[in-house]
């Protein structure tokens, strides 16, 4: 008998400790601090400019007060006083405010920026998002300056006196401000490489998943106004689609499952209750936002989360499918869906079903959707995770470029401080001159790497390439190397982006509808007319109604070769309606295929080289021998040859042998004739001076 433990997971809220602060209520002080700064960005920056303010415009007042504004000196030199104590706090202050200052003009910049660049190009847009990203970095730049310009002004006497202190706060305060804008240049860098990447490789993508997600929202929410939920008919979908919303539901939540091994309907049942009680917050959030906000009955909701795995994303095809479908046909067409939707949704209608068509012949199939819906979860799955790999390769991007900063900045600050730079500099030249061969394979690497990923850009996560011959499916990507999976033996690789670099790379994903060539050795003996019996048969085959979804009716065939005249190579060419990102989808096809070529040799038929027949003495081809006289043998040979000769097109028969000498004479003489020399020894870039072919025979 086993036993088994009795208590049950508890929630994190029950294993805290109690009566320490923790739930401590805020008061109505609080609530007045916590309301003014979520008010406005204005609001919030005064809670923070204003107390520190307060504090820094004490002494600006005291000090004139008690008339000792231009009494307390700070420093001197030969003789020289330092300037007042009052205009050190006056530019503190200043600075100060300008911090802030410069920090909301530059909060409103991307706003002007679109406001009036907008007008002119719809892609400056990409221009205003570098500017938000680049928020933090530019009020600094411009903090710096506006910091070094103001203490310029203020302690100009004190700088031309010498004052130790000013002269060396000057020169901080400019070594600062050129670093800030090298720093600003490096965030900017990698800012619109970010930019430019993501639109390049990600904005289509997303705005296309972002669209048939919806059109699978609306074909959704109508199916559930014809069928709904629970329903006999699409109970059994249901129930795998509302496993994964309760699913999602837990994993927001935080909570573990109670009786993990009940089943989904029952959890199903349990669960619908307070789907309904989210659900009226919900189509609250959405009166007043306009979005389906934290609503898990909502179609997009459910369309999303079904996308997560594919047995509930298969669950979705399946009920979509069957729901449109009119009762005895066996295919979706666009009728069904305008039906369905109504009139005033009919451009969406033909939208959502061109979308799911993809293969455009008219209609749609049960398969076919089932590939399309999972598809969409794939790609969306496929864009995040390579919107992760490549932040996570700017990240280290930008890390290395810190570093190369920090090296400028150090130069920057002894240039400011040092008067012989030129012989610092020459030094540490010489010094990383020395250990140059130690970096210099890294920095190859690194350099090769980023023109690699970020300008030759080849692949994305999820695509399927071949390289080299061996047919494989990117992983991850990182700064320096890429992970890949081999299909054909579901082998991890992890390989360098500097080798990549080098190497042919096909990318499967990104071409559009692939065709694929065969060739077909035949017996020599073949004639054509089997040949355009057999291109008939095949073409047949593509065009007829359950294959013209895989194959385009353009379908090939021809002789590609006589070898040494013992066969005839065929060459055959069909095209797919898709590529071959989905090796399942292909290899199907191209079985297929296979198979009605291999039925249609046999019935036209098509024999193999050698005639096809069985070998000699086997049980239908028995070999044996007959004696004949030599009278007999001797015409029997004069017969075939006579036979053979009458079938050439110039007979020798009736020739001589010195009649046929001189005939192959007369001939090899005019096969020779015919041959233009000059134009066979012509160059490509012969001029008319040097070219025999150029000459005009009459100068000769």
């Amino acid at each position: 008998h086993r036993h088994a433990g009795r208590r049950r997971r508890m929630d994190d809220e029950s294993l805290k400790r109690r009566q320490t602060g923790e739930d401590v209520s805020m008061n109505a002080m609080g609530r007045l601090y916590a309301k003014i700064i979520g008010f406005s960005v204005i609001t919030r920056y005064m809670v923070y400019v204003v107390p520190v303010g307060i504090l820094l415009a004490v002494p600006l007042i005291v000090l004139p007060l008690t008339g000792h504004k231009n009494d307390i000196r700070l420093g001197t030199n030969d003789g020289a006083h330092g300037p007042p104590l009052f205009y050190l706090f006056l530019w503190i202050q200043i600075s100060w405010l300008s911090l802030w200052g410069v920090k909301m003009a530059v909060w409103f910049l991307p706003h002007v920026f679109m406001f009036f660049c907008g007008i002119v190009s719809a892609g400056t847009r990409k221009y205003a998002t570098v500017l938000s990203n680049l928020t933090i970095v530019i009020s600094i730049f411009f903090w710096g300056l506006a910091s070094w310009l103001t203490f310029k002004s203020i302690f100009a006497q004190a700088y031309s006196d010498g004052i130790t202190w000013v002269v060396n706060l000057e020169r901080v305060l400019g070594a600062s401000f050129v670093s800030s804008a090298i720093l600003l240049g490096e965030k900017a860098v990698v800012q619109l490489i970010g930019v430019s990447y993501h639109q390049r490789s990600f904005d289509n993508r997303i705005k296309d998943s972002k669209r048939e997600i919806h059109l699978l929202g609306l074909l959704y929410d109508a199916s559930r106004t014809l069928f709904p939920m629970y329903c006999p008919e699409f109970a059994e979908e249901d129930y795998i689609i509302e496993d994964s919303i309760e699913m999602m539901l837990r994993r927001k939540a935080g909570k573990s499952a109670v009786g993990g091994v009940a089943p989904a309907r029952i959890i199903g049942d349990v669960s619908r209750f307070g789907d309904k009680v989210t659900s009226v917050f919900g189509n609250l959030a959405s009166e007043i936002t306009g979005k389906h906000v934290f609503n898990p009955n909502s179609a997009h909701s459910i369309v999303i989360e079904a996308l997560e795995k594919k047995r509930s994303s298969e669950a979705l095809a399946r009920r979509l499918w069957m729901s449109f479908v009119i009762e005895g046909r066996d295919a979706l067409y666009p009728d069904d869906v305008e039906e369905v939707l109504g009139p005033a949704y009919k451009v969406e209608a033909e939208e959502a079903f061109e979308a799911i068509d993809t293969d455009a012949n008219g209609d749609i199939s049960l398969e076919e959707m089932l590939r399309k819906v999972v598809e969409m979860g794939k790609e969306r799955k496929a864009i995040a995770e390579g919107m992760k790999d490549i932040g996570q390769a700017l990240t280290a991007f930008d890390k290395v470029l810190l570093f190369v900063v920090l090296l400028i900045t150090v130069f920057i600050f002894l240039s400011f401080f040092n008067s012989s730079l030129l012989t610092t500099i020459a030094t540490a030249g010489t010094a990383l001159l020395s250990l140059s061969f130690v970096f210099a394979v890294t920095t190859q690497e690194f350099l090769g790497s980023c023109i690699f990923l970020f300008v030759k850009h080849p692949y994305d996560v999820g695509d399927r390439i071949e390289i080299s011959g061996t047919q494989m499916l990117v992983d991850r990507i990182s700064l320096l190397y890429t992970v890949f999976t081999r299909t054909d033996r579901m082998q991890v690789s992890q390989v360098p982006n500097i080798v990549l670099n080098n190497l042919w790379i096909d990318n499967v994903t990104r071409s559009k509808a692939m065709s694929e060539s065969f060739t077909v050795d035949v017996s020599f003996d073949t004639s054509f007319e089997d040949i355009e019996l057999l291109r008939v048969e095949m073409e047949n085959f593509v065009r007829a109604p359950e294959n013209a979804r895989d194959f385009h009716p353009d379908f090939s065939i021809g002789v590609g070769g006589v070898n040494n005249l013992d066969k005839l190579t065929l060459k055959l060419v069909i095209k797919h309606k898709s590529n071959w990102h989905n090796d399942r989808v292909r290899a199907t096809r191209r079985s297929k295929f296979m198979c009605a070529l291999a039925i249609a040799m046999k019935k036209v038929p098509i024999l193999a080289p050698g005639g096809g027949g069985e070998a000699l003495g086997g049980p239908t081809n028995p070999s044996y021998s007959v004696a004949v006289t030599d009278t007999w043998a001797a015409e029997s040979r004069d017969k075939a040859a006579k036979a053979t000769d009458a079938g050439r097109m110039a007979p020798t028969m009736h020739q001589t042998p010195e009649e046929q000498m001189e005939s192959e004479k007369n001939a090899a003489s005019a096969l020779n004739a015919n041959r233009n020399l000059a134009v066979e020894t012509m160059g490509v870039w012969d001029s008319d001076n040097r070219s025999i072919a150029s000459r005009d025979p009459g100068d000769q």
